[in-house]
């Protein structure tokens, strides 16, 4: 479970949800479980690896 945070709104996801985030929104999602968190990212316009800030532990995959 995790929550999905989109400029000035949040909310929590579970397994199966899908979400969609508009252009230029600032967003970030929060494990809110005691699992890992795996999300995949559909990105339009392609994503830029200088427009990502990553904030704490990433797993070894």
């Amino acid at each position: 479970m995790g929550k999905m945070h989109i400029d000035n709104e949040s909310q929590v996801v579970e397994p199966g949800d899908a979400v969609y985030i508009p252009p230029d929104a600032r967003q970030f999602i929060h494990n809110c479980g005691s699992e890992p968190l795996i999300f995949i990212c559909i990105v339009d316009p392609a994503w830029r690896k200088q427009d990502e800030t990553v904030y704490g532990d990433r797993p070894t995959l």
